[in-house]
């Protein structure tokens, strides 16, 4: 799990503390000032208690701002709707969540983790590598049956699978307790680079929820940053959440999909990322 302490975090969390720390200051002063001036006494405070007055208050005005306030101590915002039973936007490590995790592939779905094919820093390739590591073949077969009832078109390529699929076409696999729903994001040309933009997010996004309404049978589903890698949409991560929370409010209008939705987002995005700003903007 990547560390939630970088030196752009520290940064922050240090300027913070330190506005709050002077705003606490300013308070004990603001206090002072009049009653001298109003009451026309001397107000005899010790220096230190002075200063350890003005230090509980700078972190108590700290701990309210970042959690209530401006947010960046927040690690998870629930975005309240009356679409979506529970839906939140949190830092996390996906693999670490219950319930079904969705998962971005390329629209034909390969199984070969090579670098061309399939990037093993894609969570496709990590998926792969750390739950199929030993056994690619159950993973393609498994794929092939939960794809059987889609249209594809077939398309001679000098390596990897044929069949390509309509974005937003979702499969299902196993492993050891561990459920997943890989669906079709990125198009990949005859180099096997992929790419897609803003729709072509929302379309998946989309896509996956209508298999998820069928199969999570009320379990979490967890949906990671979709499109912030190789799938190349090219806009902002905080932009692409704003997407995925748009898709999922759209699909959850015509029924609802499961009980609890997560948008997992990795912990190093946490110093460009406030998640308690989806809390005010989308409820």
């Amino acid at each position: 799990m990547p560390s939630r302490f970088t030196i752009k975090s520290i940064r922050i969390d240090l300027l913070a503390l330190i506005r709050s720390l002077l705003m606490g200051v300013g308070m004990i002063w603001m206090f002072i000032e009049p009653y001298e001036g109003l009451e026309n006494k001397d107000f005899h405070l010790d220096y230190w208690l002075f200063l350890l007055m003005s230090f509980v208050f700078g972190a108590v005005i700290y701990v309210i701002d970042g959690l209530l306030l401006s947010g960046y101590m927040v690690n998870r915002a629930t975005i309240r709707n009356d679409y979506v039973t529970t839906l939140t936007v949190e830092f996390g490590d996906i693999f670490e969540k219950d319930g079904w995790t969705a998962i971005s592939v390329s629209d034909f779905f390969n199984s070969t983790v090579d670098e061309e094919l399939v990037s093993s820093k894609s969570l496709h390739g990590i998926v792969l590598n750390r739950f199929w590591a030993e056994n690619a073949a159950d993973w393609q077969r498994q794929i092939d049956n939960s794809l059987r009832s889609y249209e594809c078109e077939t398309v001679q390529k000098r390596k990897g699978n044929k069949r390509q699929y309509p974005v937003g076409t979702t499969a299902k696999a196993t492993v050891d307790g561990r459920k997943f729903l890989f669906v079709a994001l990125g198009r990949a040309d005859e180099n096997h680079v992929t790419s897609n933009n803003a729709e072509g997010l929302i379309c998946a996004v989309r896509g996956m929820l209508t298999k998820a309404r069928a199969t999570c049978s009320s379990e979490p589903l967890n949906i990671p940053l979709m499109g912030a890698g190789l799938a190349r949409i090219g806009v902002k991560e905080a932009v692409l959440t704003d997407l995925i929370i748009t898709a999922v409010l759209e699909e959850s209008r015509y029924a609802k999909v499961t009980n609890a939705i997560r948008i997992v987002l990795p912990l190093s995005l946490r110093d460009t990322i406030n998640v308690k700003q989806y809390e005010s903007k989308w409820s």
